[in-house]
């Protein structure tokens, strides 16, 4: 699958920047402190656009920086840099323009699942500010404008994107189970107060992130004062808005929010109800802005907050030596020595252990997506929701088998020559090839990523994923120059199979001594393809042209020269009016 598609890697969103100028570990803390100033200053400044006072509206900004629920989200880059714009969108209610500009940063960022609930929590905001200008129609239009700019801004992202999020198993939400996995308990909204609340036992921000939302007591007592001192309309806007989202992240916990949860369709988009813990820190800042406003009590609160804040961040977020972002480990040092372009299988029972001596040792085991830096080709694995339903069907099969002889016959024709474990295998086609971190066990028999087979079987082979291995033909070379093209070459008629996703954007041509022609692949054992050749020598070529990332970055492109034009032409205006 693209890795533009993916969205979460932020690929085209300008702070990634850093990324090419520095190492990884200094990047990293660069990105984090570009996102928790940027957070920090827009929320004040939208706390300013309010009257508050500096002091105040420092304060309220340092509850939404510095506060649990982006403090959590540091490892979470993609989070974080979203969440860091949401003041921006309170800032710029009425302004499409930068409103336009700020919702297309927060669409490149990587997670723009989170942008329907930063809106909300703006207009519910704006609500409670909402003074006899205001006109709702003229703001939903502006609105609407700021979203259309933003999606031309966003499109290179966003088509590939889309096209991806519609092939997706999540592209009719979840499970009402997966979906309500990591709620609050009642017990759990003390999280809001921090440790000083829930006690030491029970305050575990490194582990249980998304019930990290503590405001600290200061903080707490600050929203406390401001629900008090603002004025009813405003603060019963915000106690509304406010309850509603107590509500959402309480998941299946009380009978209310798990009716809620199962009653409204759109929330099957959602994982973790605990991740909607963000909806409340606009309206959070504000009620602590009016309560540091107190001249009484106001800035030794802010300070004492401020100073809370950090104690408990600091002593919350453990903190990775910068060696964990470049030593590799010894697994993969393994698996590039032996692998040679093909895949590796990790079993579930290696997804499910609780091994793990240290930071170090947990990293280095290839959980989740952490092989794509090294450029190791895993048959399956878990962390990213964006999966082609396809290919999710064949590696929910992989991790469905019974045992280590039924996840072997399958090996071959995914291209796996390696299965990780736990525990050496009991497998008579597997033989223990070295153990690194897991019992890496090598195929006895042949492990190809593409396959010929005759006429016969070739034909034969089911679209779908089948409840046992076809019969294995003969290995086919695959040459791979670059992510984006790849080759398979053989000789005789009958049938290529290639254990590789069919996706729209793929071009493959045959080509013959007789010249070169388009075919377009069969589907063949779920996401994967055959391909009909001819007798005599052949090679089929792929190369990955997507119209999606062509319309997406000609329409940024245009967007861009656009936004330009409209700047340069109101700079000169301004110019000839002074």
């Amino acid at each position: 699958m693209p890795m533009a598609g993916s969205m979460q890697g932020g690929l085209f969103y300008p702070a990634t920047i850093f990324y090419y100028l520095f190492g990884f570990a200094t990047a990293t803390a660069l990105f984090q402190a570009l996102h928790l100033f940027a957070a920090s200053w827009l929320c004040a400044l939208w706390l300013r656009s309010w009257r508050a006072t500096w002091g105040a509206a420092l304060g309220g900004a340092l509850l939404f920086g510095f506060g649990g629920v982006l403090i959590a989200r540091l490892p979470f880059l993609n989070h974080l840099a979203v969440l860091s714009w949401a003041p921006a969108l309170a800032l710029f209610f009425r302004r499409p323009a930068p409103l336009a500009l700020t919702l297309a940063l927060m669409a490149l960022a990587g997670y723009p699942t989170f942008i329907p609930g930063c809106a909300a929590a703006a207009w519910a905001v704006a609500a409670a500010a909402r003074t006899s200008r205001l006109s709702w129609r003229d703001a939903a239009g502006g609105w609407a404008a700021a979203a259309a700019g933003s999606a031309a801004l966003a499109a290179v992202q966003l088509g590939p994107g889309l096209e991806l999020a519609a092939r997706s198993r999540r592209a009719s939400g979840v499970g009402l189970e997966e979906a309500l996995t990591w709620g609050f308990s009642p017990r759990d909204l003390l999280q809001w107060i921090g440790p000083l609340a829930t006690g030491l036992d029970r305050f575990h921000p490194a582990v249980e992130w998304t019930s990290c939302v503590y405001l600290g007591a200061a903080g707490a007592l600050a929203v406390y004062l401001g629900a008090s001192a603002m004025p009813r309309r405003r603060a019963a806007l915000l106690g509304v808005f406010l309850f509603g989202v107590v509500v959402l992240i309480l998941g299946a916990s009380t009978p209310l929010s798990a009716a809620v949860w199962r009653a409204v369709p759109a929330l099957r988009f959602v994982r973790y109800p605990g991740n909607l813990s963000y909806l409340a820190l606009l309206p959070l800042s504000a009620l602590a802005a009016a309560g540091f406003s107190s001249r009484l009590v106001g800035p030794g609160l802010a300070l004492v907050c401020g100073l809370e804040l950090l104690a408990v961040g600091r002593s919350a977020t453990p903190l990775a030596p910068r060696s964990i972002f470049v030593e590799a480990g010894p697994l993969v040092g393994a698996l590039r020595e032996r692998l040679d372009g093909g895949r590796y299988l990790i079993s579930p029972r290696a997804l499910q252990a609780s091994k793990g001596a240290d930071v170090f040792d947990w990293k280095q085991r290839l959980y989740g997506l952490t092989n794509a830096p090294y450029r190791l080709r895993a048959a399956a694995n878990f962390g990213e929701p964006l999966v082609p339903a396809e290919s999710y069907a064949a590696m929910d099969a992989l991790l469905s088998l019974p045992g280590a002889d039924a996840a072997a016959a399958w090996m071959p024709w995914i291209g796996a020559s390696r299965l990780l474990t736990p525990e050496p295998p009991r497998s008579r086609l597997l033989e223990s090839d070295v153990a690194s971190l897991w019992e890496v066990s090598r195929l006895k028999g042949p492990a190809s990523l593409a396959w010929k087979l005759t006429p016969a079987a070739g034909a034969a082979l089911p679209a779908a994923w089948p409840a046992a291995a076809p019969p294995l033909g003969a290995p086919l070379a695959e040459s791979r120059t670059r992510e984006d093209r790849y080759e398979v070459s053989g000789a005789g008629a009958g049938w290529a199979f290639v254990a590789e996703p069919r996706y729209p954007g793929w071009r493959v041509e045959l080509r013959t001594p007789e010249g070169t022609r388009r075919v377009e692949p069969l589907p063949a054992l779920g996401p994967f393809q055959k391909v009909e050749v001819p007798d005599g020598t052949w090679t089929l070529s792929w190369r990955y042209e997507p119209a999606s990332f062509a319309l997406g970055l000609l329409l940024t492109a245009a967007a861009l020269w656009a936004l330009a034009a409209s700047w340069y032409h109101r700079a000169s205006a301004l110019g000839e009016l002074s």
